[in-house]
């Protein structure tokens, strides 16, 4: 291994260096003194909200990519308490209880409220996220959350920020994840199977815009920049993990990334679009709301299950079996300097 990257948003200074510590060494015992699991390679570390353990994966593609290394590891970590997502005074991540309407669910209520007035968006529609959700996780071990719902369970529960129920917003969540990166001939020679990165954009809010339209423009940017990167156009993509944190940005990714027409992502879901047998599968494994949101291993959670979409041995595995996989995960709050990624994965055996 020739380098290794970091995610977490509320890890702490050289969380990525204070994770190798803790491998065990090979009589399967922690090092003396926490030194076990370094090995001299480089450490790097990466905090941007959601997007942390994106970013980290990035930036080992990058790495490989100008072949500055030939094999990488890249990972995301992150642990979380009970409640709704936050910041204290002084920047720091916290889940202790706030005065007043949760900041994160509040802002994403709002653009439902707008989404909703602008172009007839129904409750109903909302609920479908949830409902699709928990009907992927259900067969996903690896699943927060795996109980079926019906839309009026999504509907009756617990009003979090209107029209925001709590069955329409993801956890927060302990959990990590990772991959190894490796240059395309390394790959082929410990995997008959390597997923091959096809595109990988980073993009940032723009000042100027309204509430509703801060939701997309970053997306459409990043996602328009990934298809032409890529070589391909929506109608290629045959699966698909975006940002699910709440029930209507995941209607509003429908649309920036041209799955469906601007406005429509709630009639999409309601002809089943992204549902098993429709055009384009969404959050296969149950997505951020029923699988869970541990911030900076959400990127490497959303690769693990497209990989294995790509190579046919996913739990909740499509048919027939895909070729192109979109990846798109997003971290900050509406139009404040949020970061925006979509990377694009794919198989060519």
């Amino acid at each position: 291994m020739a380098a290794a990257y970091c995610g977490t948003m509320g890890g702490g200074p050289q969380a990525g260096q204070r994770v190798a510590c803790k491998i065990k060494g090979q009589d399967g015992r922690e090092g003396i003194g926490g030194s076990e699991g370094l090995t001299g390679i480089p450490v790097s570390n990466y905090e941007n909200m959601c997007v942390s353990g994106t970013n980290a994966f990035q930036s080992g593609y990058r790495d490989i990519a100008a072949g500055v290394h030939d094999i990488v590891l890249c990972f995301g970590i992150e642990k979380l308490g009970k409640g709704a997502l936050s910041m204290t005074e002084k920047g720091a991540l916290t889940t202790e209880k706030v005065e007043g309407p949760a900041p994160v669910p509040y802002l994403f209520s709002v653009n439902a409220q707008s989404h909703m007035e602008k172009y007839g968006t129904t409750k109903e529609q909302l609920a479908m996220v949830g409902v699709k959700s928990k009907e992927y996780a259900s067969r996903n071990p690896n699943a927060q959350y795996r109980q079926r719902v019906t839309i009026d369970d999504v509907l009756n529960s617990r009003m979090i920020a209107d029209p925001l129920t709590m069955l329409m917003c993801c956890p927060t969540s302990t959990g990590g994840a990772a991959c190894i990166l490796a240059a395309s001939d390394i790959a082929k020679k410990y995997n008959e199977m390597p997923v091959k990165i096809m595109a990988s954009v980073l993009k940032t809010s723009k000042a100027g815009l309204d509430f509703l339209t801060s939701g997309w423009d970053p997306n459409v940017r990043a996602g328009r920049e990934a298809y032409k990167m890529a070589g391909i156009t929506p109608k290629d993509v045959d699966v698909a993990q975006v940002h699910d944190c709440f029930a209507i940005a995941e209607l509003m990714h429908y649309e920036s990334f041209g799955f469906c027409k601007m406005g429509e992502g709630g009639k999409w879901i309601e002809e089943g679009g992204p549902c098993k047998d429709g055009e384009i599968p969404v959050n296969t494994d149950g997505g951020l709301i029923s699988k869970g949101h541990p911030l900076g291993a959400t990127g490497f959670a959303q690769i693990y299950e497209l990989t294995h979409q790509l190579r046919g041995d996913a739990h909740t595995q499509i048919s027939p079996q895909p070729k192109i996989a979109w990846k798109h995960n997003m971290g900050g709050g509406f139009g404040i300097g949020m970061a925006y990624a979509v990377d694009v994965l794919g198989r060519d055996w």
